[in-house]
């Protein structure tokens, strides 16, 4: 039977004290459900799951001393707060505190790593990174938010023959030189270089559909990259100290992009980190049955699996690919982080690793908890030419991307003066560019819009967002004291708030257009308010953020729409920034 989709109440929550008086009669007996319409005459339905309650439940709510009026409506209870509840919780909210708006109680006690982004440290940060880096921050952000200890990790990859194609065009090329006197930021310098190694070289053509996540693993030639790579892994003092050179201008670079974007980790670790443990692993699973040793020496796992039979591990020469990398990676978690969740962002394309890597770990370690303990896969990110990449030179780049919707009139019409006003075009952009790759199902692909598109409040809902929080900090909005305010909601709030004025359909306290301290556009500001708990707690226990940033965005879509008022902006400030906090739409800073 239905009720509440929260465990935890909130005492300062205005529905969850609803809830805690309907629970004490019987807590599975109701359901509350907000008004979500700005003209509702009404703050809250109670649905009357068992009839032989009703009675109990109309008097328990009229006992709460938050409710105004209670009717009942045939199997459901009208519910009106009272307007001193309604003021309260504005003025509190206008002061910057977080009233109703706690939600740490909801997942405490939780130890989560959140891995995503995962770049190779041969490129800069492409759009076809955002989608992974936007849901994983918001992973973390909302984790966080409800109360659980979060570490954030990316797994850098520097240790396939990519690494070393890095390596080898670096030294064809500009041997010598460095990005500042190239002039170019070190991700891009590493990721021109690399991108000119690979056109020229070319890459093989005999590899099959089905592996081409590994293919420049696969690829067995003997060159200069394969020479520098196998030297730095060798510990060849001259190859190793390229490998770090290089690793370092790529992971600094991207390290720059992200902090654009208000993310951080609190790790990283590198495949590199996991190499020494892959002879004895090996050992192991050839010991254990788990994978075979090909006549040509290439390693391998037998999946079963009709459409991908074999899982390459290494190629003929013993030269680990990505697999066989993230098995090492991975093994060495399951026994560093026994206890803890691991949260793992991947885009779809690798589904057939992560199924028969997890497969291939629980077979190894029968005993022990496999890590990733979840696995989040999203469509891949596509342009209207087809796959974005980065392999060809031709990706869009983040920072590019950055640049071009922060000089965008549109950003820079709608930022204030000065970043301390929380509206800087970098921090609309970051909200236009997260909200975008949030409000998609994970198992659509999607398909990146042209910069108009991403800055229109119609086609993009990260842009609405972005414009709701610009105006709720427009400076206009600071007129009034706190005090100013409170004292203006005890006057207004009247006599008889609970003698039956503003019952639903009536014209008293809290009437729409009646101009009261807690009337019109501020009740529902306030309202909107007390439902943040009530969207995160799903979204987290999902993992899918698809109807909290939708829900942010009706409410910026009615924000934009109501005439300019100082009171209603300064709520809106608290609701919005719980919102934009929880999902990591903006940059941590600014909140």
């Amino acid at each position: 039977m239905r009720h509440s989709t929260q465990t935890a109440l909130d005492e300062h929550n205005l529905f969850d004290r609803l809830d805690a008086a309907l629970r004490a009669v019987d807590p599975e007996g109701f359901r509350v459900v907000p008004a979500l319409r700005p003209d509702s005459a009404v703050d809250a339905e109670v649905v009357i799951l068992k009839a032989e309650s009703a009675d109990a439940g109309a008097k328990a709510l009229s006992a709460e001393p938050a409710v105004a009026s209670v009717e009942r409506a045939e199997r459901r209870l009208l519910v009106r707060f009272a307007e001193e509840a309604i003021a309260a919780t504005g003025a509190a909210l206008e002061a910057g505190e977080p009233a109703g708006l706690a939600t740490s109680d909801l997942n405490p006690g939780r130890r989560v790593i959140v891995d995503f982004c995962d770049p190779n440290a041969t490129k800069a940060l492409h759009a076809g990174h955002l989608r992974n880096i936007a849901l994983g921050h918001a992973v973390s952000s909302a984790l966080a938010a409800a109360g659980a200890e979060v570490v954030r990790q990316s797994h850098i990859g520097d240790a396939g023959r990519s690494m070393g194609e890095a390596m080898a065009g670096y030294v064809r090329y500009a041997e010598g030189g460095t990005p500042g006197a190239a002039g170019e930021k070190s991700d891009r310098f590493v990721g021109r270089l690399y991108a000119r190694y690979v056109a020229e070289e070319g890459t093989p053509e005999d590899i099959a559909p089905e592996d081409a996540a590994v293919a420049h693993d696969l690829d067995e030639r003997d060159d200069l990259a394969q020479e520098l790579i196998a030297g730095a892994q060798a510990g060849e003092d001259d190859a190793r100290a390229l490998w770090l050179r290089v690793r370092e201008w790529a992971v600094d670079g991207q390290n720059e992009t992200l902090a654009r974007l208000g993310v951080h980790f609190d790790r990283l670790i590198y495949d590199s980190d996991g190499i020494p443990a892959i002879g004895p692993l090996v050992e192991l699973a050839l010991e254990r049955g788990v994978i075979l040793r090909e006549p040509s020496g290439a390693l391998l796992y037998q999946t079963d699996d009709e459409s991908y039979p074999h899982l390459p591990l290494s190629r003929t020469d013993g030269f680990p690919t990505h697999h066989l990398r993230v098995v090492a990676t991975w093994r060495g978690m399951m026994m560093s982080e026994r206890g803890s969740e691991l949260i793992h962002l991947s885009g779809d394309e690798w589904r057939a690793n992560v199924t028969h890597v997890e497969r291939l770990l629980r077979k190894l370690e029968p005993e022990m908890e496999v890590l990733p303990s979840k696995h989040l896969m999203h469509g891949m990110v596509t342009a209207e030419s087809g796959e974005l990449s980065s392999g060809k030179g031709e990706a869009l780049l983040v920072d590019d991307l950055l640049d071009e919707l922060a000089a965008h009139p549109q950003a820079t019409a709608a930022a204030h003066e000065g970043a301390e006003r929380r509206g800087a075009p970098d921090d609309l952009v970051t909200i236009a560019l997260f909200g975008f790759c949030l409000d998609r199902p994970l198992v659509k692909r999607l398909q990146w819009a042209p910069i108009d598109a991403l800055l229109n409040p119609d086609t993009n809902v990260g842009w609405r967002i972005a414009l709701a929080w610009s105006k709720a900090w427009d400076p206009a909005n600071d007129a009034g004291a706190a005090g100013e305010v409170e004292a203006e909601a005890g006057e207004n709030a009247g006599e008889g708030a609970k003698s039956g004025e503003g019952a639903p359909g009536g014209d008293g306290p809290g009437s729409r257009g009646t101009g009261n301290a807690t009337g019109g556009a501020y009740r529902f500001a306030v309202l909107q308010s007390q439902l943040h708990r009530r969207m995160l707690a799903p979204a987290v226990n999902a993992l899918d953020f698809v109807k909290f940033v939708r829900f942010l965005g009706h409410l910026s879509a009615w924000y934009l729409d109501a005439p300019p008022d100082p009171r209603v902006g300064r709520a809106m400030r608290a609701t919005l920034g719980a919102g934009l906090r929880a999902t990591g739409l903006l940059r941590p800073t600014r909140l």
